[in-house]
Protein backbone atom coordinates (compact mmCIF):
# COMPACT_ATOMS: atom_id res chain seq x y z
CA UNK A 1 0.00 0.00 0.00
CA UNK A 2 1.09 3.23 -1.08
CA UNK A 3 1.76 5.85 1.99
CA UNK A 4 -0.18 8.72 1.84
CA UNK A 5 2.38 11.77 1.93
CA UNK A 6 2.65 14.80 4.14
CA UNK A 7 1.18 17.65 3.04
CA UNK A 8 1.88 21.20 4.43
CA UNK A 9 -1.78 23.60 4.93
CA UNK A 10 -1.64 26.45 2.89
CA UNK A 11 -0.84 29.21 4.19
CA UNK A 12 -3.42 31.14 3.53
CA UNK A 13 -5.81 28.55 5.45
CA UNK A 14 -3.48 28.83 8.70
CA UNK A 15 -3.77 32.81 8.64
CA UNK A 16 -7.47 32.21 8.05
CA UNK A 17 -7.51 30.05 10.92
CA UNK A 18 -5.34 31.90 13.39
CA UNK A 19 -7.78 35.50 12.30
CA UNK A 20 -11.20 32.99 13.19
CA UNK A 21 -9.50 32.23 16.39
CA UNK A 22 -7.86 35.75 17.61
CA UNK A 23 -11.95 37.08 15.97
CA UNK A 24 -13.20 34.26 18.93
CA UNK A 25 -11.19 35.33 21.79
CA UNK A 26 -12.13 39.10 21.24
CA UNK A 27 -15.57 38.18 21.48
CA UNK A 28 -15.53 35.93 24.52
CA UNK A 29 -13.62 38.77 25.97
CA UNK A 30 -16.10 40.95 25.48
CA UNK A 31 -18.83 39.01 26.26
CA UNK A 32 -16.92 38.22 29.94
CA UNK A 33 -16.14 42.26 29.87
CA UNK A 34 -20.21 42.39 29.62
CA UNK A 35 -21.14 40.07 32.37
CA UNK A 36 -18.68 41.25 34.67
CA UNK A 37 -20.07 44.66 34.43
CA UNK A 38 -23.43 43.42 34.44
CA UNK A 39 -22.73 41.84 37.97
CA UNK A 40 -21.07 45.18 39.15
CA UNK A 41 -23.85 47.32 38.25
CA UNK A 42 -26.64 44.47 39.99
CA UNK A 43 -24.24 44.41 43.01
CA UNK A 44 -24.53 48.47 43.06
CA UNK A 45 -28.16 48.20 42.99
CA UNK A 46 -28.74 45.83 45.28
CA UNK A 47 -26.58 47.23 48.10
CA UNK A 48 -28.95 50.16 48.14
CA UNK A 49 -32.37 48.67 49.51
CA UNK A 50 -30.39 45.88 51.41
CA UNK A 51 -28.72 48.72 53.60
CA UNK A 52 -32.13 50.76 53.82
CA UNK A 53 -33.70 47.31 55.29
CA UNK A 54 -30.98 46.07 57.74
CA UNK A 55 -30.92 49.69 58.85
CA UNK A 56 -34.63 49.18 59.85
CA UNK A 57 -34.60 46.29 61.05
CA UNK A 58 -31.30 47.22 63.16
CA UNK A 59 -33.66 50.32 64.52
CA UNK A 60 -36.82 48.26 65.29
CA UNK A 61 -35.01 45.86 67.37
CA UNK A 62 -33.47 48.33 69.21
CA UNK A 63 -36.88 49.98 69.93
CA UNK A 64 -38.35 46.44 70.69
CA UNK A 65 -38.14 47.10 74.47
CA UNK A 66 -39.08 50.65 74.71
CA UNK A 67 -41.72 52.04 76.55
CA UNK A 68 -43.06 54.82 74.34
CA UNK A 69 -42.76 54.66 70.61
CA UNK A 70 -43.55 57.06 67.87
CA UNK A 71 -46.32 55.59 65.84
CA UNK A 72 -45.36 58.14 63.17
CA UNK A 73 -42.17 57.25 62.63
CA UNK A 74 -42.78 53.50 62.54
CA UNK A 75 -45.13 54.08 60.26
CA UNK A 76 -42.18 55.77 57.76
CA UNK A 77 -39.96 53.30 58.61
CA UNK A 78 -42.60 50.89 56.87
CA UNK A 79 -42.98 52.74 54.17
CA UNK A 80 -39.26 52.84 53.42
CA UNK A 81 -39.23 49.00 54.11
CA UNK A 82 -42.20 48.07 51.76
CA UNK A 83 -40.30 50.85 49.00
CA UNK A 84 -37.09 49.09 49.01
CA UNK A 85 -38.54 45.54 49.10
CA UNK A 86 -40.16 46.73 45.89
CA UNK A 87 -36.86 47.59 44.34
CA UNK A 88 -35.16 44.27 45.35
CA UNK A 89 -38.38 42.30 43.82
CA UNK A 90 -38.68 44.14 40.73
CA UNK A 91 -34.90 43.79 40.42
CA UNK A 92 -34.72 40.09 41.46
CA UNK A 93 -37.72 39.28 38.81
CA UNK A 94 -36.46 41.16 36.25
CA UNK A 95 -32.63 39.13 36.41
CA UNK A 96 -34.39 35.95 36.61
CA UNK A 97 -36.76 36.44 33.17
CA UNK A 98 -33.49 38.24 31.30
CA UNK A 99 -31.41 34.89 32.16
CA UNK A 100 -34.75 32.51 31.67
CA UNK A 101 -34.27 33.96 28.19
CA UNK A 102 -31.11 32.59 27.16
CA UNK A 103 -32.66 28.83 28.48
CA UNK A 104 -33.10 26.75 25.92
CA UNK A 105 -35.66 24.24 27.81
CA UNK A 106 -37.51 27.81 28.30
CA UNK A 107 -39.89 27.43 25.36
CA UNK A 108 -42.07 30.23 23.51
CA UNK A 109 -45.79 29.40 22.58
CA UNK A 110 -45.59 30.46 18.64
CA UNK A 111 -49.05 31.08 17.20
CA UNK A 112 -50.37 32.94 14.10
CA UNK A 113 -51.83 36.34 15.39
CA UNK A 114 -53.32 39.11 13.79
CA UNK A 115 -50.94 41.85 14.85
CA UNK A 116 -53.76 44.55 15.00
CA UNK A 117 -56.38 42.63 17.12
CA UNK A 118 -53.69 42.31 19.49
CA UNK A 119 -52.20 45.73 19.59
CA UNK A 120 -55.72 47.13 19.77
CA UNK A 121 -56.57 44.92 22.50
CA UNK A 122 -53.79 45.97 24.48
CA UNK A 123 -54.50 49.59 23.83
CA UNK A 124 -57.70 49.32 25.13
CA UNK A 125 -56.45 47.28 28.36
CA UNK A 126 -54.26 50.58 28.90
CA UNK A 127 -56.28 53.13 27.90
CA UNK A 128 -59.04 51.97 31.16
CA UNK A 129 -55.64 51.59 33.82
CA UNK A 130 -55.51 54.63 36.40
CA UNK A 131 -51.62 54.66 36.01
CA UNK A 132 -52.01 56.47 32.47
CA UNK A 133 -55.18 58.96 33.42
CA UNK A 134 -52.05 61.33 33.46
CA UNK A 135 -51.21 60.82 30.11
CA UNK A 136 -52.39 60.95 26.41
CA UNK A 137 -52.65 57.58 24.80
CA UNK A 138 -53.50 57.35 21.14
CA UNK A 139 -53.56 54.72 18.84
CA UNK A 140 -52.64 54.46 15.15
CA UNK A 141 -53.66 51.44 12.87
CA UNK A 142 -54.56 52.14 9.36
CA UNK A 143 -57.94 50.78 8.19
CA UNK A 144 -56.97 48.11 6.03
CA UNK A 145 -54.00 46.63 8.43
CA UNK A 146 -54.39 43.13 8.50
CA UNK A 147 -51.77 41.85 8.84
CA UNK A 148 -50.36 37.96 11.01
CA UNK A 149 -47.39 37.40 12.83
CA UNK A 150 -45.88 34.12 14.38
CA UNK A 151 -45.67 35.39 17.92
CA UNK A 152 -46.23 34.43 21.59
CA UNK A 153 -48.65 36.48 23.16
CA UNK A 154 -47.36 36.64 26.62
CA UNK A 155 -44.14 37.49 25.90
CA UNK A 156 -45.18 40.46 23.51
CA UNK A 157 -47.90 41.37 25.90
CA UNK A 158 -44.54 41.76 28.18
CA UNK A 159 -42.67 43.82 25.41
CA UNK A 160 -45.68 46.31 25.14
CA UNK A 161 -46.02 45.82 28.95
CA UNK A 162 -42.13 47.30 29.13
CA UNK A 163 -42.23 50.03 26.70
CA UNK A 164 -45.37 51.56 28.12
CA UNK A 165 -44.13 51.72 31.49
CA UNK A 166 -41.03 53.19 30.54
CA UNK A 167 -43.27 55.85 28.42
CA UNK A 168 -44.98 56.28 31.63
CA UNK A 169 -41.84 56.71 33.93
CA UNK A 170 -39.56 58.94 31.79
CA UNK A 171 -42.71 61.72 30.82
CA UNK A 172 -44.43 63.84 32.83
CA UNK A 173 -48.55 64.39 33.42
CA UNK A 174 -50.17 65.62 29.54
CA UNK A 175 -47.42 63.72 27.95
CA UNK A 176 -48.37 61.50 25.05
CA UNK A 177 -47.91 57.88 24.25
CA UNK A 178 -48.67 56.59 21.49
CA UNK A 179 -49.16 53.14 19.67
CA UNK A 180 -49.37 52.48 15.94
CA UNK A 181 -48.43 49.71 13.20
CA UNK A 182 -47.30 50.04 9.56
CA UNK A 183 -46.42 48.45 7.47
CA UNK A 184 -42.18 49.36 6.62
CA UNK A 185 -40.74 50.54 3.39
CA UNK A 186 -38.04 48.38 1.83
CA UNK A 187 -35.73 50.81 2.53
CA UNK A 188 -36.31 51.26 6.12
CA UNK A 189 -35.98 47.41 6.29
CA UNK A 190 -32.54 47.16 4.67
CA UNK A 191 -31.28 50.52 6.87
CA UNK A 192 -32.36 48.87 10.02
CA UNK A 193 -32.36 44.96 9.10
CA UNK A 194 -30.36 44.42 5.89
CA UNK A 195 -31.71 40.46 5.99
CA UNK A 196 -34.15 40.57 3.00
CA UNK A 197 -37.02 39.23 4.61
CA UNK A 198 -40.58 41.07 4.76
CA UNK A 199 -41.76 42.54 8.23
CA UNK A 200 -44.58 44.48 9.87
CA UNK A 201 -43.88 47.05 12.62
CA UNK A 202 -45.40 48.51 15.48
CA UNK A 203 -44.26 50.86 17.98
CA UNK A 204 -44.28 53.14 21.23
CA UNK A 205 -44.15 56.67 20.85
CA UNK A 206 -44.26 59.16 23.94
CA UNK A 207 -43.43 62.44 24.04
CA UNK A 208 -41.18 62.49 27.20
CA UNK A 209 -37.85 63.37 28.90
CA UNK A 210 -35.96 60.97 26.06
CA UNK A 211 -32.33 59.56 25.95
CA UNK A 212 -29.39 61.37 26.01
CA UNK A 213 -27.57 60.93 22.27
CA UNK A 214 -24.31 59.61 23.98
CA UNK A 215 -26.38 56.78 25.64
CA UNK A 216 -28.94 55.38 22.72
CA UNK A 217 -26.32 52.99 20.99
CA UNK A 218 -26.59 51.10 24.92
CA UNK A 219 -29.69 51.38 26.10
CA UNK A 220 -30.72 47.58 25.35
CA UNK A 221 -27.60 46.31 26.97
CA UNK A 222 -27.83 44.21 30.02
CA UNK A 223 -25.04 46.63 31.61
CA UNK A 224 -27.06 49.50 30.57
CA UNK A 225 -28.50 49.44 34.54
CA UNK A 226 -30.43 52.23 36.58
CA UNK A 227 -27.57 53.41 37.63
CA UNK A 228 -26.24 54.52 34.41
CA UNK A 229 -29.76 55.50 32.87
CA UNK A 230 -32.20 58.14 32.85
CA UNK A 231 -34.40 56.81 35.66
CA UNK A 232 -35.52 59.98 37.62
CA UNK A 233 -35.33 59.41 41.50
CA UNK A 234 -38.59 59.36 42.41
CA UNK A 235 -38.85 56.31 40.33
CA UNK A 236 -38.07 52.47 40.88
CA UNK A 237 -36.63 49.87 38.39
CA UNK A 238 -33.96 47.22 37.73
CA UNK A 239 -32.63 49.06 34.00
CA UNK A 240 -33.45 45.56 32.52
CA UNK A 241 -36.30 46.00 30.90
CA UNK A 242 -35.05 47.31 27.67
CA UNK A 243 -32.71 44.09 27.11
CA UNK A 244 -35.48 41.90 28.45
CA UNK A 245 -37.80 43.75 25.37
CA UNK A 246 -34.52 42.96 22.77
CA UNK A 247 -34.34 39.32 24.07
CA UNK A 248 -37.71 38.77 23.45
CA UNK A 249 -37.77 40.63 20.27
CA UNK A 250 -35.25 38.74 19.25
CA UNK A 251 -36.57 35.36 19.45
CA UNK A 252 -39.26 36.59 17.63
CA UNK A 253 -36.87 36.72 15.15
CA UNK A 254 -37.33 40.07 15.03
CA UNK A 255 -35.59 43.59 16.14
CA UNK A 256 -35.82 46.36 18.09
CA UNK A 257 -34.46 50.18 17.53
CA UNK A 258 -34.63 53.17 19.86
CA UNK A 259 -34.62 56.71 18.31
CA UNK A 260 -34.73 59.69 20.95
CA UNK A 261 -34.17 63.13 21.35
CA UNK A 262 -33.14 64.73 24.76
CA UNK A 263 -36.70 66.64 26.33
CA UNK A 264 -38.25 65.48 23.14
CA UNK A 265 -39.19 61.69 23.86
CA UNK A 266 -38.29 58.53 22.27
CA UNK A 267 -39.73 56.34 19.98
CA UNK A 268 -39.25 52.32 19.84
CA UNK A 269 -40.11 50.47 16.93
CA UNK A 270 -40.26 46.61 16.84
CA UNK A 271 -40.19 45.01 13.51
CA UNK A 272 -41.66 41.37 13.25
CA UNK A 273 -41.01 38.80 10.22
CA UNK A 274 -44.62 39.12 8.42
CA UNK A 275 -46.59 35.81 7.83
Amino acid sequence: MERKKFSEPKLDTIEGLTAKLIELNGKLKESEQARTRMLENISHDLRAPLTAIRSAIDYFMEIGDAEAIDKEEIKQLANLLDKRARTLEVLVNDLYYLTSLDNTNNRFKFEEVPLGAFLEEYFFSAEIDDKYAERELIFELPDDFEYMVNMDVSRLTRVLDNLFTNALKYSYPGAKIELGAYVPTNEEIQQNIEDGKDYITFYVKDTGIGIAEDKLPYVFERTFMVSDSRTPETTTGSGLGLAIVKGIVEKHGGRITCESKHGEGSCFRVYLPKL
